[in-house]
């Protein structure tokens, strides 16, 4: 019954956070335009909070290791109730980098909610309860930008909704509260400080990509970064590239978020039909050179489609590719890998998934000060171009290898 009540709190402060998170997310560029930042700026505070938020991970997850995931938790939840409720009344574009700058090192909440779960659920009924929370988590996503949208046309309205944010985030330290205390510290008993902690995670992190044969896995890896790197051009100006190219209101915005979001759920049910099409691509390489060249088409066509209309109807197509590349790059390293280094390639494809967060927001913002912020899309459309070619010459290697047998 324990449990039980500690996962059904765990959801509910994943999805309490997610949607909070979905609130402001369609809001934060074009609010910061309205203030009149330049994209370049945008894009730098963009990636410092992704460049923070990996160099704090570990931090936090020792912290946690220390102290308690309960005492770690309500702090973080307290400070980005104080963060979020002081974003919405400044003006002031260096005390919000800093805001930010603050909320790239403290904003972990998904992390800890995974670590309170794996203390208390056997490993192998992990899997289901990840799955749960981030269908929920998910969920929060597609409602909050609805929500957002409407109160954005109050006016001062960027000050509503960081105040609903800052408002969800405390009822999160609420809930915070009605988590059980643990009895004993994990890792103080073996004298481990947090400093400790911090060194072990990315010796680890060096050690994981020391490990691995790059002269087998170059190609796999390239196509994650390719993918992730296209994917995140898109996601980091979404928002703004609706507003400038369309002109369209933070409300229209929102629904459109939301609509994407909504998208992208549906869109995992759709995995398996798809790949019953592709039942004798063993490699996984067939898949992947129409993925790629289905994704630049998609993104040469949002590029210069001028109804919004042909975007609503692009992003089917768009999310659904973008969740089948998703699982289809997984596929491939796995089975290119024997289980004994399988946690190393998976580490070591989130650290490079992390690094593509950080260059893509400051390349994109460049572009969108140098040319215009219409243009910004056709940045994603190199990467995706450049995976198309490499998924191809993969291909066409696998052939001539079989060929030479």
């Amino acid at each position: 019954m324990l449990r039980t009540t500690i996962i059904n709190l765990v959801y509910a402060i994943s999805f309490l956070d997610l949607f909070a998170i979905g609130l402001t997310f369609p809001l934060f560029s074009s609010h910061l335009r309205d203030l009149g930042v330049s994209h370049t700026l945008i894009g730098l505070l963009g990636s410092t909070y992704s460049g923070v938020q990996v160099l704090s991970g570990p931090l936090i997850g020792g912290w946690s290791d220390v102290r308690t995931r309960k005492s770690v938790l309500k702090t973080t939840l307290l400070v980005c109730t104080i963060c979020y409720g002081l974003l919405g009344i400044t003006s002031s574009i260096y005390f919000i980098f800093v805001l930010r700058f603050i909320l790239g090192i403290i904003k972990h909440t998904q992390s800890i909610c995974k670590a309170v779960i794996s203390d208390i659920v056997p490993p192998s009924e992990q899997t289901v309860i990840f799955g749960r929370s981030a269908a929920l988590g998910s969920f929060g996503f597609i409602i909050g930008p609805l929500i957002a949208g409407h109160l954005s046309e109050v006016r001062n309205g960027f000050t509503y909704v960081c105040a609903l944010t800052a408002l969800l985030f405390l009822i999160n330290l609420g809930l915070a509260y009605f988590l059980p205390d643990e009895s004993t510290k994990r890792k103080a008993s073996n004298n481990q400080s947090i400093l400790w902690g911090i060194k072990y995670e990315f010796r680890k992190v060096m050690k994981d990509l020391r490990s691995i044969d790059w002269n087998e896995h170059w190609s796999t890896f390239l196509l994650r970064f390719l993918f992730g790197l296209s994917l995140s051009c898109f996601f980091s100006n979404q928002t703004l590239y609706l507003k400038e190219k369309y002109e369209l209101s933070e409300r229209y915005t929102g629904y459109i978020v939301s609509y994407f979001s909504t998208i992208g759920m549906v869109s995992a049910f759709f995995i398996n039909l798809i790949n019953n099409f592709y039942k004798t691509d063993y490699t996984c390489l067939i898949r992947l050179l129409h993925f790629f060249t289905i994704l630049t088409v998609c993104f040469i066509c949002i590029s210069i489609s001028q109804s919004i209309w042909m975007f609503l109807i692009l992003l089917v197509p768009f999310s659904i590719v973008s969740t089948s590349l998703r699982v289809v790059s997984m596929e491939l390293m796995l089975k290119q890998s024997d289980k004994s280094h399988r946690g190393s390639l998976s580490g070591a494809s989130n650290s490079i998934m992390s690094i593509m967060r950080f260059i893509s927001p400051l390349l994109t913002g460049l572009v969108g000060d140098i040319f215009s912020g219409q243009y910004v899309m056709l940045v994603a459309v190199i990467p995706s171009s450049i995976g198309m070619g490499v998924s191809w010459y993969m291909k066409t290697s696998v052939k001539s290898d079989i060929k030479n047998k």
